[in-house]
C-alpha cells in the first residue's frame, strides 16, 4: 500500500512534542500600564522643609531644586504602591557638587534613598542597607556624572530584590530577604516617596510608576514520547 504522502516525518513529529509548553508554578513579574506622576502646581508633588531649602519651580513637567543648606526636595503625597513597583524618571545635575538626585522610596514596611552623586559628586549606592549607608555598603560605585546631561533612572522593588538601571544598565541588584533596609535621619522629610538635592542645582522629569504582579507564569517544557507513525 502507498505511503500516505500527508503524514509528516517522525523527527519533526518528535520537535514539535518536545517543546510542548505545560502550565508550572515558576510565576514571573508582569508590569501594569505606567502612572505618571507630573509636576504640576495642583499634583501631589509637595514641598519638603529640611530647613535650608533652596527654591523650588515646576514648569513645563520639570521640577528644578536651587541649591539648598544642605538639602532640597519634594515629597510625593498621592497614591503610591508600597512593594513590588517600578518607578524611573530623568534627572540631571546642574550646577554644584553633590547629590543630584536623592530618591527615598518604600520597600513594603521599610525604606530606602537611591543616591546619584552623592560624597562629592560620584557616588552611586542605597542609604542604608543594614545600618550601613551608601558610601559603606556593597552597592556602593562611583559613575563619572556630566553636568547638564540628562540620565534615565529605573528603580524595579520586586518581591526578593531591589534592582536599579542607570541609562537602562544595571547598576545594583540586591537582595531583600534577610535585610534591613532604612534611611539616613536627614532624608525622613522625603517619605515616604520623595526626591532631594544635595548642595546642588537640579532637575527632574518624567517620573512614572507601575506596579509589578505575579499574574503571568512561566511556562515549562516536558519531554513527551510521540506514537510512532505507522507506515503501511
Amino acid at each position: 500500500m502507498p505511503l500516505n504522502r500527508h503524514i509528516l516525518p517522525l523527527g519533526i513529529i518528535a520537535s514539535l512534542f518536545l517543546t510542548l509548553p505545560i502550565i508550572g508554578d515558576d510565576a514571573v513579574p508582569s508590569i501594569d500600564v505606567a502612572k505618571a506622576l507630573p509636576f504640576t502646581e495642583n499634583s501631589s508633588w509637595k514641598l519638603c522643609h529640611f530647613g535650608g531649602d533652596g527654591a523650588i519651580a515646576m514648569k513645563n513637567g520639570t521640577l528644578s531644586l536651587d541649591f539648598g543648606d544642605p538639602l532640597t526636595g519634594v515629597r510625593w503625597e498621592g497614591d503610591f504602591p508600597k512593594d513590588q513597583y517600578e518607578i524611573s524618571l530623568e534627572c540631571r545635575r546642574v550646577g554644584g557638587f553633590d547629590f543630584f538626585c536623592g530618591l527615598t522610596l518604600p520597600a513594603a514596611d521599610q525604606r530606602f534613598s537611591l543616591i546619584l552623586g552623592g560624597w562629592g559628586g560620584s557616588l552611586v549606592g542605597l542609604s542604608s542597607i543594614d545600618g550601613m549607608d551608601a558610601s559603606n555598603n556593597e552597592t556602593m560605585m562611583t559613575k563619572d556624572f556630566k553636568k547638564d546631561q540628562w540620565y534615565k533612572v529605573r528603580v524595579q522593588v520586586a518581591a526578593k530584590k531591589i534592582v536599579v538601571w542607570l541609562d537602562n544598565e544595571e547598576m545594583i541588584n540586591v537582595d531583600r530577604e534577610g535585610r534591613m533596609f532604612d534611611i539616613r535621619a536627614e532624608m525622613e522629610e522625603s517619605t515616604p516617596v520623595g526626591i532631594a538635592a544635595f548642595q546642588c542645582e537640579s532637575e527632574v522629569k518624567n517620573v512614572t510608576v507601575r506596579s509589578l504582579t505575579a499574574a503571568t507564569t512561566k511556562p515549562k517544557t516536558t519531554n513527551i514520547v510521540p506514537t510512532q507513525v505507522i507506515k503501511e
